[in-house]
Parts: structure tokens; sequence; C-alpha cells
């Protein structure tokens, strides 16, 4: 193993060899946490190689499962180690709101934990169960499986120039998903432009976007072999974790909400919804769904989207200049306390529905999408007792703000589109 010195370090990533595995379209799988029982027997008939059975296996023991499949399929060729140790441009190209937009991202293996280092900052609570699955899988496999995706301060020349010069080549992967996003994956294995990312890179605050509970997994794991091997003074392998790095001026990089369905209210609460919420927001009656969506995104910050499915009816709820607001975000970071999603948990969750912590937290109770209409579509559904709350999305600059500050947005605060593919590239942690 060579000596691991600089905060971001390149890797002989695994890579699907196509000529054993086939079509790469039937392998790959979104991130874990967007599949669900339907998409995930969907992922295993799809291919018998498909990242699906490592990530999110169907097995009564899936950690043992998956650490046997990886190891079958290492030696049967189905991944391949690369010859020399890179980087990865990773470009998504894709549609978004009638635009089409391109995403550029470096994957590396980013250090763990180290003083010398930039910070690397998470913005979103996470949950204890998530990062207890995410530990296993990674004790059982020794490997990232996926990657978090993270986000740097401002632009980066040095990245720049080594893109421009990488697009002329031909794609390593090239990868259409079933969403017709577009991923490439192009490898940088020059000494020089590997030593020049390395030196750009070396102190920028670094903020994850997205993979919370694998980054926060990462350093327990981390702690864990440590412990284990009496705190070996050199770097290893599982002191790093697999990275997909991104420029906060990349114009392809965009930020959308996490929208809330709300199940098992009373529905006494929702018919006395307008006068308890009276002395906090201004309420105004939309026509319809489509309206409702219309005029939230006119609106913009501190405005939220209401819809009941007893009394059915759409509110626009328009946070009070003189709104009563310092007792009911006495407990938050300041950062936090003008965002919209707080102010959906804070005043209208617990002031307005009165709803208290241990409901709030009772699985089943709060579900999360980011497509508006299957929010809207879940309370036109319902049998009684739910509701959905529309947000607009966060600034970038208010995420950095919250990071920085050392605070936390509620659980599924962000979502930022589109995902990273799962199965592109692995990261092996025992070289």
């Amino acid at each position: 193993m060579s000596q691991l010195t600089h905060r971001i370090e390149p890797f002989r990533a695994l890579i699907y060899d196509a000529r054993r595995c086939g079509d790469m379209a039937a392998v790959v799988a979104p991130p874990y946490d967007l599949i669900d029982s339907a998409l995930q027997a969907q992922l295993y008939a799809r291919s018998p190689y498909n990242i699906v059975r490592l990530e999110l296996g169907l097995e009564a023991d899936r950690y043992g499962a998956a650490a046997q499949t990886l190891r079958q399929w290492r030696e049967q060729k189905i991944l391949t180690r690369a010859a020399l140790p890179g980087f990865y441009l990773y470009t998504q190209i894709f549609d978004l709101e009638g635009r089409r937009m391109r995403r550029e991202g470096l994957i590396a293996r980013i250090r763990l934990d180290h003083p010398q280092d930039g910070r690397i900052l998470p913005h979103e609570k996470t949950f204890a169960g998530p990062k207890q699955d995410r530990l296993q899988l990674l004790s059982a496999t020794r490997a990232n499986v996926s990657s978090i995706f993270a986000v740097y301060r401002g632009a980066c020349a040095q990245f720049e120039e080594i893109r421009r010069q990488l697009e002329k080549r031909a794609p390593l992967l090239r990868v259409v998903d079933r969403l017709g996003i577009e991923n490439y994956i192009r490898m940088i294995d020059a000494r020089e432009q590997i030593a020049a990312l390395q030196g750009a890179l070396a102190d920028r605050p670094i903020f994850i976007a997205d993979g919370h509970h694998r980054y926060e997994t990462a350093r327990l794991y981390r702690a864990q072999r440590r412990a284990e091997e009496n705190n070996p003074p050199l770097p290893h392998p599982y002191d790093y974790t697999m990275i997909t790095l991104t420029s906060s001026a990349d114009p392809g990089l965009a930020v959308l909400s996490f929208h809330r369905i709300l199940r098992r209210l009373d529905p006494g609460i929702l018919r006395s919804f307008a006068q308890r919420a009276a002395p906090w927001f201004e309420l105004e009656r939309a026509g319809g769904p489509a309206q409702l969506r219309t005029r939230l995104t006119q609106d913009g910050a501190h405005t939220i989207a209401a819809a009941f499915d007893d009394p059915a009816g759409f509110y626009l709820m328009r946070l009070k200049d003189d709104a009563p607001l310092d007792d009911a975000m006495a407990q938050l970071p300041p950062p936090t306390r003008k965002l919209d999603v707080s102010i959906l948990h804070q005043v209208v969750f617990k002031q307005v529905l009165g709803l208290e912590e241990a409901w709030l937290k009772t699985e089943g109770n709060i579900e999360y999408t980011h497509e508006a209409e299957s929010a809207l579509n879940a309370v036109a559904q319902a049998a009684g007792g739910t509701a959905a709350f529309l947000l607009n999305p966060p600034l970038l600059r208010e995420i950095e703000e919250v990071s920085e500050a050392g605070a936390t947005m509620p659980e599924k605060s962000t979502y930022f589109f589109p995902k990273l593919l799962t199965g592109l590239v692995l990261n092996p942690l025992d070289d």
C-alpha cells in the first residue's frame, strides 16, 4: 500500500466490465434511500449483476450476502480493479423544468477528521436506523459501494482546465438511467493533473449535499477499524471515504425541496386549521393543486403551501411580519430560524397543529417526497386525517450558512438533483 498523504487521494476503483455484465444501464441503480420494495424487485430482475444486490439486498442476511456477492463478482471479473489509481470526472446531463443542464463532479477519496484539512460540514440531521444499516454493510463489504455527494466553495480553475481536456476523450463509461439522465465517467490518471487537483482542493471548506448517513457511517467505521488495529500511525484506506465533489459555482448544481405528507392527524385539528394558524400566517385559499404550486413558486421564501383532505382545501401560508417567533425558535441556532423548513417544523407542526416531538418521530406519521404532485395525490387519495405541506427549495447560500455555523437543518431538508448513480465506480477499503 502506497503512503496516503493528501486530503484527497486517487484510488484504484472497482468498475463493471461490460463484456461480462452486459448492458451497463441494467446493472446500475439509484441511491438506496430511493429504492422501495417494488423498484428493488425490478432491479433484481433487470440483471443478476445489478448493484442493488450489494447496496440493498433481498436476502435474510443481506450484509453477509453482499460481501459474498462482491467477492464472487471480483473473482469472476464482473468487477475489475483499475490498473492505475486515479480520480474520475463524473458528468451528468439532464432536463429540469424545461432546461437542459449539465453538472460536473470529481470522484475521489477524501480523508476523514484530519486537523490539517479544510472542514467537511454536514447540514442535515440524520436517523439512527439508516446509519446502523450502512455501518453493517460497510463492515461486511469493506468497500464504498456508493458515493457521498459534496460541494466545495467557489470555482476551481484547475478542475475546469482538466475537464476541458478530458471532454475530448471518449468516456470510460456512458449510461442513460431510467430517468433519461446521461451519466459519463472519464478517468484522470495523469500525475500532474492529480497533483494539481490535490493542491487546489487541499483546504477548501466542503459541505455534504447528499449522503449524510454514509458520511457519519464512514467516520464510525474508521473509528472501529482504528480501535481494532491499535490506532496505526499512518493513514489507511479506511481513513478515507469515496466522495463526489462539485463546485458551488457549477451552473448545473440544482437544489430541490422535500415536501411532507402527514398521516394519522386528528380531523378536528384540520377543521380548525385556519383559526389556529391565524396568529402566525396570512392565509389565502388556492383554487386547486395547479394554482397552489404556481403561487408557491411565485411567492418564494416564507410561503408554505398546504393541502388537506378533511375538509378539502388548499392554502398558501405567508408568515406574518409580527409572528411571535422568539419562543418557537428559541432552541434553534440563528442561521436555521429563517429557513422555511424550520418554520414548517417549529411553527406549523408544533405550534399550529400541536404535534409532539414523539409523534413527529413515529414511523409512518410523516412521509417525504421531492415530487409535489405525489404529495398532493397522497392527500387526494387519502381516507382521512392526511395533509401535505409543500416548500420552496432553500438557497445554496442558506445551506452554507447553516453548515458553517455548525448547525443542522431538519431531516430531508434538501434534494440535490440529480442523484448520483450507484454502481459506476466502487472504492475498496482494503488494499
